[in-house]
């Protein structure tokens, strides 16, 4: 599945008004891993991830320096185009070495997430699209190992 229609399945995805008056900014504190079909979109704004299976492409935070798409006002320039993984945040698809399955996870360093102030149907939503979503098993794996505070709340899995 191309990165566009990866975004498509995921177009409903809209965090801005919960996102608005965020002053803890993901965008300034963290990266957001690429999938393979996204990086040539982001050639020129990406930058390496090593894991221990292999690097991953990111965008996104680095050396202390903000994402290059977030605008003076906290807002993303690509909102409309932003990679699944920027998307999702702070819903997380891992891989579990021990059990070969999916996890989805709520990552509690965003305040929204850990105040509970995303809906419900929201993120039942997002994990029902997720359990469709075709995605490289390699990449999933090297993406669970890029380094993350992993300040994580286990929602679900996904059987193989």
């Amino acid at each position: 599945m191309g990165g566009a229609r990866v975004r498509l399945a995921f177009d409903f995805v809209d965090f801005s008004s919960i996102c608005s008056n965020c002053s803890n900014n993901c965008c300034r504190r963290f990266y957001a891993v690429l999938l393979p079909e996204e990086e040539g979109e982001f050639s020129e704004s990406s930058f390496e991830i090593p894991t221990p299976l292999g690097c991953v492409r990111a965008i996104g935070s680095r050396d202390g320096k903000p994402c290059p798409y977030l605008d003076e006002a906290g807002r993303c320039g690509i909102y409309r185009n932003r990679p699944l993984d920027c998307r999702l945040w702070p819903v997380m698809l891992y891989y579990d070495f021990k059990t070969g399955e999916r996890v989805v996870y709520l990552d509690l360093d965003c305040p929204a997430a850990s105040e509970g102030r995303i809906p419900r149907e929201l993120i039942d939503t997002i994990v029902g699209e997720l359990k469709k979503l075709v995605i490289d098993e390699d990449w999933l794996k090297r993406y669970t190992l890029a380094p993350w505070p992993n300040n994580l709340a286990e929602l679900c899995r996904l059987r193989p």
